[in-house]
């Protein structure tokens, strides 16, 4: 069974369903043990690959603006699962696992040229981490792009939203942890 560790899914399955992708790419930052990125793969459509970053390994680092670094249980032996439980989206050319930092993912040669039509933030929950990924992403973004933010209340939300103004993106809908912005152009 494909779990998450976060609430409000059934807003990702709302935001996802027949979403069309168009040809492009959707992404998860922050796989964990998979929900977020099964849900995406199974309800939008038109989509290109699905790429799902996460290093796992166990990393130390700040998870959030005002705390302590510390280690989560993101182990090797959680990705072998999770991959093992993705054999039938692999095998299709469904989904692709970058299994390193969200930094090393954006300095990348391999992704650098993508253009993502659907993301899922739950990766790092830094202010300053969550706005690069978001604005590297909204220049990678096709013309009709939604970005789900999770636990958007753990940064600041509205500098990121602000920020991405800029790229035409417009809050479209609130939950208590999830929030999506879409950008029509």
């Amino acid at each position: 069974m494909i779990r998450g560790d976060s609430k409000e899914y059934e807003l990702l399955e709302k935001w996802t369903k027949d979403f069309n992708c168009e040809g492009y790419y959707s992404c998860e930052i922050g796989v964990r043990e998979g929900l977020g990125s099964k849900i995406i793969m199974d309800n939008v459509k038109n989509n290109y690959m699905h790429i799902g970053v996460d290093p796992y390994g166990n990393l130390n680092y700040q998870h959030y603006d005002n705390g302590p670094s510390y280690t989560a249980d993101y182990t090797d032996e959680m990705r072998d699962t999770m991959l093992n439980d993705f054999k039938d989206y692999r095998n299709a050319g469904k989904f692709h696992l970058a299994n390193m930092t969200d930094k090393a993912f954006m300095q990348s040669v391999t992704y650098y040229n993508n253009t993502f039509s659907f993301v899922h933030f739950d990766g790092p929950h830094m202010t300053k981490e969550v706005l690069t990924e978001a604005i590297w992403f909204a220049n990678r973004s096709a013309p009709h792009t939604r970005f789900v933010f999770d636990d958007h209340h753990t940064f600041s939300m509205d500098t990121i939203a602000y920020a991405l103004t800029a790229f035409n993106f417009k809050t479209i809908e609130v939950g208590t942890n999830k929030i999506c912005l879409e950008r029509k152009i």
